[in-house]
């Protein structure tokens, strides 16, 4: 694991090398080539390096800008899916749940959740009740990893006591269980990660275009590395198309053979407000006052989060944005429980919008979609899988390979189930990090050093050894926030970050939790950081800079 982490942090996977790794991509032949980094292309590298195989991922934009950096950021059971019987689905889900937070307990973070049961909303306390027990029961039977604390059954009074500001009026009662709070993209990060330090060659802004092939299979794919404009190819032994909501897009080449459409896009809108304009202690599950579709309010911090919608989409897949009906949809729902909750537009932070890769199923509404993954051949050998969970990413790479060893593709690879369920390089136990804190004294604020364990866990050691010798980077980049110049330093340096965008939105979360008035002062800064690490000059800067404001300004809609 040492020597692993060693190679973590040896600078190779970054910007400045962006050109050695696709001159590397055009040499050799890979066993497997992926298309697509968002968590389900990123966990199908990770599986495959673990195996032992070479492989080669590409995306046409930063990896996990879609749906991988726009999801609730939880990575949980789903609750909801025991209303329509899918036991098997949910006991996949929380056990993968229970894996993710016993290996990477820094960044899956335990998460109380309140469900309550109201008089006017025609929910039963019976069935919550038994929902609960049934949940517990799936996660932690015949399974090695176990819930974080189970659920508890409440009155009342004890859940007003939990949560003071909440409505009154017509509660039967609840409970509470427990699933977690992820942020996506370092998920999805620290899965490509885990393969790059494997031997994988993952690229981001590069654009798939065609296949390549021999005697009607394919052999491997021509791209376009969308920074340069140069075409190139890559050559492989099995490609598989990962792209989640792209899906359709790249199989649009087959009428004949694939089942068209694979994918309802389904666009599912969130809020960010402070903690203290709700005054919520706990998640909570609710539901919508329109239709009664379910929905959580999450602390995060100092922050709540609160969606999501789930409506059919039919706009352009690469830029989801909410509008005024997503937004007072959401406070509504919120309202109802918290009326005093002042949920004014300008004490809005953030919104942000992503799009569901949800299979298609005929004769199902929006929300009713499975979450299910699918998994299929075309004639000439490409792979594609879609559908699925965050939390099922890496069962979903178990059941991918599982295809290919019944296929023969690869001669002796691991075949042994849930191989794949092993610590993370990254992964950092709370006792090691303060144990590195006591020993060291790093002279940082204790919130800046509880942010930089829960997102980066043994990479926080890293940046705070950065800051010990450069006392510049332990800067605040915002004197109301925990985020400082070294983490941006430690990004680039290690995390293939072309553009200032890709900072914000996916290495970290700045684009939803600094507020948008406030955004125009910290890409300012963030972006000279950039300029003097990669040499842009001013009009380079400045062309980086409007592409991140023009963005926030889009999530913002009054």
């Amino acid at each position: 694991m040492e020597s692993l982490r060693k190679k973590l942090y040896e600078e190779k996977w970054n910007f400045k090398n962006r050109d050695i790794i696709i001159n590397k991509l055009q040499k050799d032949p890979y066993d497997i080539i992926i298309i697509g980094g968002g968590i389900t292309g990123a966990g199908v590298a990770r599986e495959a390096a673990l195996r032992g195989l070479k492989v080669a991922l590409i995306d046409k934009q930063d990896f996990a800008t879609g749906t991988s950096s726009r999801s609730t950021k939880m990575a949980h059971g789903g609750l909801r899916y025991l209303e329509s019987y899918e036991f098997r689905l949910v006991r996949e889900a929380t056990t993968e749940r229970n894996w993710l937070l016993a290996h990477l307990p820094h960044l899956i973070r335990p998460l109380r959740i309140l469900m309550t049961i109201w008089q006017d909303r025609k929910d039963s306390l019976s069935k919550a009740n038994l929902a609960l027990r049934v949940y517990d029961l799936l996660s932690d039977s015949y399974s090695k990893f176990k819930t974080y604390k189970k659920h508890e059954v409440l009155k009342p009074e004890e859940i007003i006591e939990l949560e003071p500001f909440m409505k009154k009026e017509g509660l039967l009662g609840g409970g509470t269980y427990y699933d977690t709070n992820v942020d996506d993209a370092r998920l999805v990060l620290e899965s490509l990660k885990e393969a790059v330090v494997r031997g994988t060659d993952a690229i981001n802004y590069v654009e798939f275009k065609s296949f390549i092939k021999e005697d009607g299979k394919i052999i491997g794919i021509k791209c376009l590395d969308l920074e340069k404009n140069i075409e190139f190819e890559i050559k492989g032994k099995q490609v598989v198309n990962a792209t989640g909501i792209w899906t359709d897009q790249i199989l649009e080449k087959y009428p004949d053979d694939i089942p068209e459409p694979v994918i309802s896009p389904t666009k599912g809108v969130h809020l960010v407000f402070p903690l203290e304009k709700i005054k919520n202690n706990n998640a909570l599950i609710m539901r919508s006052v329109d239709d009664n579709r379910g929905m959580f309010l999450i602390p995060r911090g100092n922050f709540t989060l609160i969606g999501t919608t789930d409506t059919d989409y039919k706009d352009d897949l690469d830029n989801p944005y909410c509008t005024k009906e997503d937004a007072d949809y959401i406070i509504r729902a919120v309202k109802y429980l918290f009326p005093d909750a002042d949920l004014k537009y300008d004490n809005m932070i953030s919104t942000f919008a992503g799009i569901r890769p949800l299979v298609m199923q005929k004769g199902k509404s929006e929300s009713e979609l499975s979450r299910d993954h699918l998994i299929f051949w075309s004639d000439d050998g490409l792979l594609t899988i879609t559908g699925g969970k965050l939390t099922t990413y890496r069962k979903m790479a178990e059941d991918l390979f599982k295809k290919l060893i019944k296929q023969k593709t690869f001669k002796g690879i691991k075949r042994k189930k849930n191989f794949s369920r092993q610590k993370f390089i990254i992964g950092l136990e709370k006792s090691e990090w303060q144990e590195f804190i006591e020993t060291n004294n790093p002279k940082l604020d204790k919130d800046i050093l509880d942010y930089l364990y829960q997102q980066y866990g043994h990479g926080a050691i890293k940046i705070v050894e950065m800051c010990q010798k450069d006392t510049v980077l332990k800067e605040r980049l915002l004197p109301e926030h925990p985020f400082i110049t070294g983490e941006i330093v430690y990004s680039l340096k290690n995390e293939q970050v072309p553009h200032l965008i890709d900072v914000f939105c996916r290495r970290t979360e700045m684009a939803i939790l600094i507020h948008h008035t406030k955004q125009k002062i910290v890409t300012e800064k963030v972006a000279e950081i950039m300029a003097k690490e990669y040499g842009w000059n001013e009009e380079k800067k400045s062309e980086e800079i409007k592409i991140h404001l023009d963005h926030i300004k889009k999530t913002i809609f009054f």
